[in-house]
């Protein structure tokens, strides 16, 4: 059996295309991963940064302080020497049908480090939300403990990782400085 030269070319152009389509579609995810987007969408979620702001610990170390003051390592919660708690308020939003699971603080982790590493939250206030139902949204704060000078040195985003699949989504550093007015520990 004879198969006609033109069903040939067609198969070969056919795998041709879906090669380079393919290709293309890789080469394509690979650069929108390396930018953040101030909205992230994985498998029917969407996440948004609304603010992010430095939390004020008012623990106060100054020689002008009342009382008898406590140095951070003898309270609990309270971020390393050197660093402050950045809070980072986010929307997720379920916009499909399906619930989906949605676990905030396994999720996301920040970019805002010189060395490129990524930052677990110390806390969030999502609780305990082990999935999300179909159209709707949650809001809530991941807390992260770092640097203060990290923020405005280097690029911010959260990565977040969900189902398999990531996106980075830009925190918005407008009007934050680089740390809160009082340090602790002095």
């Amino acid at each position: 059996m004879r198969v006609p030269r033109t069903r040939i070319v067609l198969v070969v152009l056919a795998a041709l295309a879906v090669a380079i389509f393919g290709v293309v579609r890789l080469v394509g995810s690979l650069g929108a991963e390396a930018e953040a987007s101030p909205i992230g969408h994985l498998d029917n979620l969407s996440a948004q940064v609304d603010t992010a702001a430095w939390v004020d610990m008012d623990h106060d170390m100054s020689a002008n302080a009342p009382g008898y003051q406590m140095p951070p390592q003898m309270m609990p919660g309270m971020p390393e020497e050197g660093k402050q708690r950045l809070a980072v308020s986010l929307t997720v939003t379920n916009t499909g049908e399906a619930t989906r699971p949605c676990r905030p603080i396994e999720e996301f982790a920040l970019h805002a480090t010189k060395d490129g590493q990524l930052l677990p939250p110390h806390s969030d206030t999502f609780g305990e939300l082990p999935r999300l139902a179909g159209r709707n949204a949650v809001s809530g704060v991941l807390f992260f403990d770092l640097p203060p000078g990290d923020v405005v040195d280097s690029s911010t985003w959260l990565e977040w990782s969900h189902g398999g699949t990531r996106a980075r989504i830009s925190v918005p550093m407008n009007g934050v400085e680089s740390g809160p007015s009082h340090q602790h520990g002095r």
